[in-house]
């Protein structure tokens, strides 16, 4: 190989080598923030729970993705399509296990951390495992961290006794508590609600969502801003109707 041969392949080479370095340092500055305690939830995951996470995230694959610091770049421009779907579960579980870390992870050091989390918890934890680990510790709003407590403080009860429209309530809230709680934001509670009993095949969606709320804790709403009849509980004709 010839003198300009060499330099026309390192000039080649440079870019690839400088991303590959790139993708690996960001990935281990983050990585380096990812707290000690990294097991996922031991909870059994029932069949019903997880039809309803995968309808409420759009998840399409149920072998989830395994991403690794070089590729996980092309599920973070692709849109709203399935592929980027996929990546909600490792997100949300990622997340989950950085707010175990004693000091919060803050600055610029935030993305890289949740992109490292994202990456180790798709490639160590199975899809049951990331998924019962967002549920047994994610925030459910009403002081609520985890499934058994947000059981009982919607619904007084404890979670075997739900019933599926009710667990299905429960994931609407884990997306957002605030904004999709269904006494003090009825209508997006409402149409979400609907959106992923449709996505489950649930023929009724009028009547499943009657059956969430029908047992639904009452609560005052501290908004001003709230219109004094989105903090009554629609009776369940209305609902049905």
């Amino acid at each position: 190989m010839t003198g300009w041969q060499k330099w026309m392949s390192a000039l080649l080479l440079a870019p690839v080598l400088g991303y590959v370095l790139l993708c690996i340092g960001l990935y281990l500055w983050g990585a380096g923030a990812l707290p000690a305690n990294r097991q996922p939830s031991q909870q059994v995951l029932s069949p019903l729970l997880r039809a309803q996470y995968f309808a409420s995230e759009g998840i399409g694959s149920a072998d989830g993705v395994r991403l690794n610091p070089l590729t996980v770049w092309r599920y973070l421009f692709r849109g709203r399509s399935p592929a980027s779907n996929d990546l909600q579960l490792p997100t949300h579980a990622g997340r989950i296990l950085l707010q175990r870390s004693d000091r919060p992870v803050g600055g610029r050091r935030r993305g890289a951390a949740d992109l490292a989390a994202a990456i180790y918890v798709s490639r160590a934890w199975s899809v049951d495992e990331q998924i019962a680990t967002v549920l047994s510790e994610g925030y459910f709003g009403r002081d609520a961290r985890g499934l058994t407590a947000a059981a009982e403080a919607w619904y007084g009860l404890p979670p075997e006794a739900l019933r599926p429209e009710e667990s299905l309530a429960l994931l609407v809230l884990a997306r957002s508590p605030s904004y999709y709680d269904p006494l003090c934001r009825p209508a997006r509670f409402n149409q979400r609600f609907r959106l992923l009993s449709s996505r489950l095949g649930i023929a009724d969606t009028d009547a499943a969502l009657a059956r969430a709320r029908e047992r639904l804790r009452p609560v005052a709403c501290d908004s001003p801003s709230l219109p004094a009849a989105a903090l009554i509980p629609l009776p369940i004709h209305h609902l049905a109707a």
